[in-house]
């Protein structure tokens, strides 16, 4: 009896210390393997003068994609940059915004992609009203203003903005309500009506995905 008991214990201990093992491995690839690149990202955000990083988030799959930030800045208001992740980060080319000074975006574009964001960069319409490049999240901070008054000069909702170029077309909505602080993957839930309103949009293009 004494025997069985002994090895029972041994057995118990036994699965405990590889219970231990499994859930240590679990606690270090998250904070120090999988969560690494968006620690570090929260990090160089903590840097930034007169900034604090409300959340910090990303869509989770092999590795964690897509990381979007909502930093408060001192005396002015909020912003929320998606794309700071390696996987889609292209400043200055392409700067997403999901939301800034309590507005939040719905953008249709001609070939039938819908997404949440406005992109500021160098090439893009608003970044060309801008008018300034911006290399860094600490670029865009420091320019909240003039980033805020160019989006104030915008059609609100009901009321769509209609833009064109020789390569694209696209509606913008422009809604004074704060976005959620979630995967980007949940955003899906809602592409299917939006989807349907887009269909019922002017669009001029004749190869518009729309039109087809």
């Amino acid at each position: 009896m004494k025997r069985l008991l002994k090895t029972l214990k041994i057995f118990l201990i036994s699965i405990a210390g590889l219970l231990g093992l499994i859930l240590s491995g679990i606690f270090v690839y998250n904070n120090f393997f999988y969560e690494r690149e968006m620690n570090q990202i929260k990090d160089n955000l903590d840097r930034i003068e007169n900034v604090e990083v409300v959340n910090i988030w990303g869509h989770k799959d092999i590795t964690l994609e897509e990381i979007t930030a909502r930093l408060k800045i001192d005396k002015k208001g909020e912003i929320v940059l998606y794309g700071l992740s390696k996987d889609v980060f292209n400043y200055p080319k392409s700067v997403s915004v999901s939301e800034i000074g309590g507005y939040s975006f719905t953008r249709f574009s001609c070939n039938g992609g819908i997404n949440l964001n406005i992109n500021i960069g160098q090439e893009s319409e608003i970044g060309r009203q801008i008018g300034i490049p911006f290399n860094s999240a600490s670029d865009v901070v420091e320019n909240y203003d003039k980033i805020l008054n160019v989006i104030d000069r915008l059609k609100q909702a009901p009321h769509l903005n209609h833009f064109t170029s020789a390569n694209s077309e696209s509606y913008l909505l422009v809604e004074r309500k704060n976005s959620k602080d979630q995967d980007p993957i949940f955003n899906l839930l809602e592409i299917e009506n939006k989807f349907e309103f887009a269909k019922t949009l002017k669009w001029t293009r004749e190869d518009c995905y729309y039109n087809n």
